[in-house]
């Protein structure tokens, strides 16, 4: 993986690690705002509510102690057994007997059933021996002298005679009708006005159920249910609409009501699922004011609040901050990749692919553009040392060109000493002694060799090397490398074929001398590295304003792993030492610095154990010819010139 590569995905790692660690921060923070502000909502709203409802269940409680006096005062008449009012359900509002809130026995129950039914008085007598007890149960019309209009109560009154003469019955008759008179004008009253306190509780529960809605889809809506009920946990009011709620209720939730009314806890709140699928937070609290000092608890409000209320606003935060983080990051790292590609990755690119170069041998390359920071100061160590490296190879090429000059004149002196023994100027040798002179003027050929290489490498590096560009006959140039091949083949027992796939080529610029040292290098090679039996071609062909020269040979081959260095100084194949111990490394360094000199270009290609293909181009145009020697030095070269200078 490259360094952008690893930069890139470890910012990303870093970044999701972070902003995952941030955003769980801030999702959390606002999570608890939304729900603390949701519940904060809801406890503000039902407490508005709650002083509404104590309120008016407080105006219907005085109504109903008004009541309940009233049926006081009467029930202490002489005569009179008991008063009952009661609703059309057969709950006691008020009573002598102190049966507030209570459901009356079936009998009775039976009577307002008829009353109901024959839409007026029923009447009842009990024989009790030497008296009566005259019962009545009277209908409470909700529209005073409108006996089509609702029955909203019942008066039920039981008075005893004091004999069974008529005289007494008839007091009693007139009795009853006294105590139904006074009852029904204060019941009604009272009882219109309970009706409409209780019906605007239910108005209130019914507001309640579309609180906190925000679309029309129910989406948003705060409360699950709204419930009201009195303190025998008679249901008053529910946004449900269900007043048998409570009775599918588990006994826990019985036992937090129970609590509550009794005094035992203040406020229940608690979690459940209520109709198994909605998730809500319980609220219940006590309806009660002020009587005689002392809290009077007369109802519940029980609140059920849904927990996706704030759920669900939860969920798209954590949506909507997954969304920006994605967005975040990919920003983040893509400006960040950018800055750290300009700034870090970038240089360190461009100081790789410099560096390469110099490790190829091209010791002209810098840094520039450096900057004052850690980059940049890396890139000023780099030029210093690229100086440095520049200063000791140019003194290895001095110190190579001296010992070269120095070798040079003593083996010349040894070359031609061994020359005149051979030719025997100097007497006569045995033949054994021949062949003794003959290896070691053969060895004092290759040092000659090896000396004249390390001369021509100092030359190219010092710009000396001495080209002469004239037009001539490539052709020519090639008869001339394929004659200096005949012997060497022949006793390597090589075929060497050349393929002239152009005809005649006309003359242009180059340098002969120079270029068949080039050419003759590969081939030696070629011959040098394949085995008796095997094959060189050399084949040339027009590639538009180049001549390509193809030389390929069926020897040992090269190493990929080779390949890269191959034009370097003293770089020898690994798989080749073994066959040819002697070579310096640098000839095919000549070659390329040759060719290149000319315009052109060299590579190679080759298959270890199959063989290896060298293909050059030369441009035959002049002005393909480069401008400027190795140096920096102009080369003056024109169509018509039959030399060319250099300065």
């Amino acid at each position: 993986m490259k360094l952008g590569a690893k930069i890139n995905l470890v910012l990303i790692l870093v970044t999701l690690v972070v902003l995952t660690a941030a955003f769980g921060i801030i999702v959390s923070i606002e999570a608890n705002a939304t729900r603390n502000q949701v519940l904060n909502n809801a406890r503000v709203s039902t407490e508005i509510f709650h002083k509404e409802i104590e309120r008016m269940f407080k105006q219907v409680y005085d109504q109903q102690v008004r009541l309940q006096d009233t049926v006081d005062e009467l029930g202490k008449i002489k005569g009179v057994v008991y008063i009952n009012v009661a609703g059309m359900d057969g709950v006691v509002t008020a009573s002598t007997k102190n049966l507030m809130g209570t459901k009356l026995p079936e009998r009775n129950i039976s009577f307002i059933e008829e009353v109901k039914t024959k839409r007026q008085k029923v009447k009842a007598l009990k024989d009790k021996g030497t008296f009566y007890e005259l019962e009545q149960w009277i209908p409470i019309y909700k529209i005073y002298s409108d006996d089509n209009s609702e029955i909203i109560n019942v008066i039920e009154v039981e008075v005893a005679t004091d004999s069974k003469s008529s005289s007494d019955i008839a007091q009693a008759e007139s009795l009853l009708l006294a105590i139904s008179a006074s009852v029904e004008q204060t019941a009604r009253s009272i009882i219109v006005t309970r009706e409409e306190d209780l019906e605007a509780i239910r108005l209130i529960t019914e507001s309640v159920a579309n609180f906190g809605l925000e679309k029309e889809d129910g989406k948003g809506r705060i409360f699950h249910d709204f419930i009201v009920s009195d303190a025998n946990l008679n249901i008053i009011a529910n946004t449900d609409k269900d007043d048998r709620e409570f009775d599918d209720d588990t006994a826990e939730h019985n036992k937090y009501r129970n609590d509550v009314l009794s005094g035992k806890i203040e406020v229940a709140d608690y979690k459940s699922v209520v109709h198994g699928e909605h998730e809500v937070m319980i609220n219940v609290r006590p309806i009660k004011f002020m009587v005689e000092g002392r809290d009077k608890i007369i109802g519940l409000q029980e609140v059920h609040i849904l927990t996706s209320s704030y759920t669900d606003k939860i969920t798209a935060l954590k949506l909507r901050m997954f969304g920006l983080g994605i967005v975040f990051t990919a920003v983040f790292v893509m400006v960040l990749s950018a800055i750290l590609e300009r700034e870090v990755v970038g240089p360190i690119r461009r100081y790789s692919v410099i560096a390469k170069k110099i490790a190829d041998g091209d010791l002209t390359q810098v840094v520039e553009h450096t900057t004052n920071d850690e980059i940049g100061q890396f890139g000023a160590v780099f030029n210093s040392m690229v100086v440095n490296l520049r200063e000791l190879d140019k003194l290895k090429s001095d110190f190579i060109s001296v010992a070269a000059h120095q070798l040079r004149t003593p083996l010349s002196g040894v070359k031609w000493v061994l020359k005149l023994l051979l030719d025997g100027d100097l007497g006569a040798v045995t033949e054994d002694q021949k062949g003794m002179l003959k290896r070691g003027f053969e060895t004092n050929e290759k040092m000659i060799q090896l000396v004249n290489d390390l001369l021509n490498v100092s030359r190219i590096e010092n710009g000396k090397f001495g080209y002469n560009f004239v037009k001539n006959d490539f052709i020519k140039l090639l008869n001339t490398l394929i004659e200096n091949t005949v012997l060497p083949s022949k006793e390597r027992n090589i075929e060497v074929r050349l393929e002239n796939r152009i005809g005649e080529i006309p003359e242009f610029l180059f340098d002969p001398e120079k270029l068949l040292i080039a050419l003759q290098n590969i081939v030696d090679n070629a011959m040098k590295y394949t085995l008796p039996g095997g094959k060189v071609t050399i084949i040339v062909q027009r590639q538009g304003d180049y001549i390509e020269v193809k030389i390929s040979d069926t020897g040992v081959g090269i190493p990929q792993a080779d390949l890269a260095k191959l034009f370097s100084k003293f770089f020898r194949a690994s798989n080749v030492i073994h066959l040819q111990t002697d070579g310096s490394g640098l000839g095919l360094f000549i070659v390329k610095s040759i060719i290149m000199r000319h315009g052109g270009q060299i590579w190679v290609d080759s298959v270890e154990g199959k063989g290896t293909t060298f293909t050059v181009v030369i441009p035959v145009v002049a002005n393909l010819l480069p401008k400027e020697d190795e140096e920096g030095r102009t080369v003056e070269l024109t169509e018509g010139d039959s030399n060319a200078k250099t300065s």
